[in-house]
């Protein structure tokens, strides 16, 4: 199944399926959005903030059934926090679309991911956010994605990944397709109807705020729960904010720990995550991977 390239005045739908974002953040994001000439459907009740939700369950469920009913080819997440999984039992109901539509979000909308590339078999864009096309971030990062949505970008390359064990270190080729996101998202799959099924497949991981114990606790559940069992590879992305109380960042040692653990390849170095660069990364289409001393990722887009 693959996307439709977008022109100017395509439709775009923008959803807020976890928390809401300040006004200011989101009128930046739709001025990216209009100054390349995209006609944006933004539903008028789209922020009626409820504890940590952009909008009560009934509206979110309603815009994310409209948007998927509409002529659009994009499904834009507003920003990640909490609640996207809160969406799928509605999903679950749903017929799937002839024409898959390309959603583009990260963080909390792994959830939705999984989802829909596990269950519809659409290909989808771990991304930046609505909140983050922001004018004031790198030209070069946004003019990928214009690229991307016209279908100009047939596959994207991620260089110079670092081995950070010695099976990631042999000399070898991996083919396959990309999955995961968030891993305390992915954490929370477990024993769900839209649970990780990484086997076979590449597996990509990033997360915000969590520190090291916190991370190798999820990596060893991920791995005594079976859901890494016969991954091909996993690379890994940013991971933010995890200082301890006395300031100091345990994440990486925690990520060396683990990698040194386990028998599967892992690789470090994907500018995507809650770092500055937050690339588009492309899931459920066909991928390579290039194990060595320098790795690198090539992974074709959905068109």
């Amino acid at each position: 199944m693959k996307w439709l390239p977008l022109k100017d005045d395509s439709q775009i739908d923008i959803i807020a399926p976890a928390s809401a974002a300040p006004i200011e953040k989101l009128n930046r994001g739709l001025e990216w959005l209009h100054k390349h000439d995209f006609n944006v459907h933004l539903p008028k009740d789209l922020l009626k903030p409820r504890l940590f939700f952009a909008a009560p369950l009934e509206n979110q469920i309603k815009h994310m059934k409209d948007a998927l009913a509409s002529n659009s080819q994009v499904l834009w997440c507003l920003r990640g926090g909490y609640g996207s999984a809160r969406l799928i039992p509605y999903l679950q109901k749903l017929k799937k679309p002839k024409t898959p539509k390309m959603l583009i979000g990260f963080s909390d909308v792994t959830a939705l991911h999984l989802y829909l590339t596990q269950e519809w078999n659409w290909p989808t864009i771990h991304g930046r956010v609505l909140t983050q096309m922001d004018t004031k971030a790198k030209k070069a990062d946004l003019k990928m994605y214009d690229q991307l949505l016209r279908g100009k970008l047939k596959e994207i390359t991620f260089s110079n990944l670092k081995p950070m064990n010695e099976a990631a270190k042999k000399k070898k080729t991996i083919t396959g397709s990309v999955t995961g996101g968030n891993l305390r998202l992915l954490e929370c799959s477990i024993g769900t109807g839209w649970e990780l099924e990484a086997k076979g497949k590449i597996l990509f991981l990033e997360d915000v705020g969590e520190r090291g114990y916190a991370i190798h606790r999820m990596l060893v559940h991920l791995t005594q729960a079976g859901l890494l069992e016969g991954v091909k590879a996993i690379v890994l992305g940013d991971f933010t904010e995890g200082e301890e109380k006395d300031g100091v960042d345990r994440t990486g040692e925690a990520l060396d720990s683990f990698a040194k653990e386990i028998g599967i390849p892992v690789l470090k170095g994907m500018p995507c995550g809650h770092g500055d660069k937050n690339a588009p990364l492309p899931f459920n289409t066909k991928a390579t991977l290039k194990l060595g001393s320098k790795g690198e990722l090539k992974v074709k887009t959905g068109f």
